[in-house]
């Protein structure tokens, strides 16, 4: 997975959207990481209290915009909607979300009214066809009977 800050890069165009559907464009001043935390100065964004409106609002940016990543490197949104196939073939689900959990991710997969989570680690992960839109895994026996 990409954790590239070169896609806060100053100049960027992005959309901060709250929840209400409302959109808002503008351009990133500057980008930096402290503490663990990211902080970031918008255009037109002037004063703790316009920022402190912003508050919940989500900034995205146009994918078409967005560094290619490294070969072998894609971003976490490009595997929402890949289908997941078990080793044997067996069709898991759709991945509908990637959910930070802190140290890693883990894929949310559905099939109808199952859920299955599923650890994004190397040793559950085989294969990834971002083409094909198809993951492949190797599940840990147990696993998907923990989700129900």
């Amino acid at each position: 997975m990409l954790e590239d800050d070169a896609v806060f890069e100053s100049g960027r165009r992005v959309v901060l959207s709250p929840a209400n559907g409302e959109i808002r464009e503008t351009e990133i001043e500057f980008f930096r990481r402290q503490h663990g935390r990211c902080v970031v100065k918008f255009q037109g964004v002037d004063s703790i209290s316009a920022a402190e409106k912003l508050i919940g609002w989500e900034v995205k940016i146009p994918s078409n915009t967005l560094p290619l990543p490294k070969a072998g490197w894609f971003y976490t949104f490009q595997l929402k909607g890949c289908r997941v196939v078990a080793a044997d073939g067996a069709f898991i689900g759709i991945v509908t979300d990637v959910i930070d959990s802190g140290p890693s991710e883990i894929l949310q997969v559905e099939l109808g009214d199952e859920e299955t989570l599923i650890p994004f680690a190397q040793e559950y992960i085989t294969k990834i066809d971002l083409d094909a839109r198809e993951i492949q895994v190797d599940l840990p026996e147990g696993l998907r009977e923990l989700n129900k």
